[in-house]
């Protein structure tokens, strides 16, 4: 091979190299920037997490990041459906079952809080969705 080909080889490899390398230490960077965007994590500076709202005017969701519960927390029933419980009724639930040592169901519900698609059996060795919140 003639010597400006191994030359031009061998500073191609070295432009492939150096890319390569900085894409490695950039990329936790890059990661973290387009995640937050895409999904949200950063909150405004009042810590404020909206959730839905149904039609009966009762919040739907998940546990909010910085220690909010919506009114019908995300839930799965026994049979797998997924679905959202009432809070209060959870925590009634909760409630019973730890000072009785008996097993409790709540209903699981649409969103809109009326209809029943399910239920959940509550024990006391389940957590509130409030524990731990201050």
């Amino acid at each position: 091979m003639p010597k400006k080909t191994l030359i031009a080889l061998g500073a191609g490899f070295a432009v492939i190299l150096v890319a390569i390398v900085g894409l490695v230490i950039a990329a936790p960077t890059i990661g973290d920037s387009f995640s937050a965007r895409v999904v949200g994590s950063s909150l405004p500076n009042d810590d404020v997490v909206e959730f839905e709202t149904n039609a009966a005017g009762e919040t739907y969701g998940s546990a909010g990041v910085r220690g909010t519960v919506p009114d019908l927390l995300a839930a799965k029933a026994d049979d797998g459906r997924l679905g959202f419980v009432r809070v209060s009724e959870l925590e009634l639930a909760l409630n019973v079952a730890t000072s009785t040592k008996k097993t409790r169901e709540v209903e699981v519900y649409e969103s809109d809080g009326i209809t029943v698609v399910g239920a959940l059996t509550v024990d006391e060795t389940m957590t509130s969705p409030r524990d731990g919140l201050n």
